[in-house]
């Protein structure tokens, strides 16, 4: 099972109101190419992401759609009231039933500066967030009187709540509280499928789940060739590099967007920037859609999940739907015998 994360990138010279709007047309393919979940990012103050509210492009994705199920990916907790985020995605879930999925985490989605900006009274510890995942949890799930107050609007099938993590320690959270778990592969710099089996072995059923459920989270890009697929992937790389930096942006906060293809055809990565790519393989999945597919149906056995959620930084408006054509259509070949878990949903 396939799904589509939308990061909403915007390429140097690009209109980021456009990017925005395009994540809906991008979502309409998703869903005719037979994707399971569109899921839209949050980032703050870095031109390079054009989303700072994804429950609101997640708002017209469903409303644009049909039957695909849209959500965030995540909505960045520590920056907000649980029980605001709760209503918000209780006025989702009433507006398209059985189709709303809220994805949380507690990445900082940009500079630093912008945490302090967003909620200047964030405590960030591991206490609180894991206090902040609980009482958004019970906003969610009871819309009767959670701490005295009222949760509205009651809906019959209230959002189901993943939560987004690349380590161990938010893999056992998931795992104790109950909920579904994705783990980001393309922020990790090395495979790590002990952080499956630490919220496998930590689940405990809950009114979410009756049994675990775990989703892989990759960034991929392919295209005809080998060398086609090197030439759109460099930009993404560039956006990495010290030496592009030193070029083009000295600040650290991606001002000026991705590098685009001109960008990348007149830039060449040094030994430094190779090196740093070297390290980090799994920032970006990148070849023909074979090897794309290929890896892909490898990296979900070796993390042993069921799902796998799909997100590419490719230049070109109509780019990211051939992407995702290609690299879905291969990594499906042996899709068969994938069963999805029920949510429990014990109301």
């Amino acid at each position: 099972m396939l799904s589509v994360l939308d990061q909403v990138p915007v390429f140097r010279g690009d209109d980021p109101a456009e990017a925005v709007r395009e994540a809906v047309g991008l979502a309409r393919a998703a869903e005719s190419l037979g994707y399971h979940r569109f899921w839209i990012a949050e980032h703050h103050g870095s031109a390079a992401n054009a989303c700072a509210a994804p429950e609101i492009v997640a708002a017209a994705v469903a409303g644009a759609t049909e039957r695909i199920r849209v959500g965030t990916g995540g909505v960045l907790l520590p920056y907000y009231s649980p029980l605001k985020v709760a209503e918000a995605f209780r006025v989702l879930a009433a507006l398209y039933p059985g189709r709303i999925d809220l994805g949380f985490g507690r990445g900082r989605g940009g500079p630093a500066v912008m945490a302090e900006l967003l909620n200047p009274y964030a405590i960030a510890t591991e206490e609180a967030y894991a206090e902040q995942v609980g009482r958004l949890l019970a906003f969610l799930g009871d819309a009767r009187t959670v701490s005295r107050v009222s949760v509205t609007p009651a809906v019959q099938d209230p959002p189901l709540p993943w939560l987004l993590g690349s380590g161990v320690g938010s893999a056992r959270l998931a795992g104790m509280l109950g909920v579904p778990f994705c783990f980001a592969q393309f922020i990790a710099t090395e495979e790590c499928p002990e952080a499956i089996a630490a919220y496998q072995e930590s689940f405990r059923s809950s009114p979410w789940l009756d049994e675990p459920q775990a989703m892989l989270a990759l960034r991929v890009l392919a295209a005809g060739t080998a060398e086609d697929a090197e030439e759109l992937a460099t930009g993404f790389w560039m956006s990495c590099t010290t030496g592009w930096r030193a070029q083009v942006r000295p600040d650290d906060d991606y001002r000026g967007g991705v590098p685009n293809l001109a960008d990348a055809q007149r830039y060449t990565l040094t030994e430094e920037d190779l090196a740093m790519r070297a390290s980090r393989p799994y920032l970006q999945i990148s070849g023909t859609a074979e090897t794309v597919g290929e890896e892909i149906r490898r990296l979900r056995k070796v993390y042993d999940v069921a799902e796998v959620m799909l997100t590419t930084n490719c230049p070109g408006a109509a780019a990211p739907a051939p992407v995702l054509r290609a690299a879905g259509r291969r990594a499906r070949a042996d899709r068969a015998g994938v069963t999805r878990v029920r949510p429990a949903r014990r109301w």
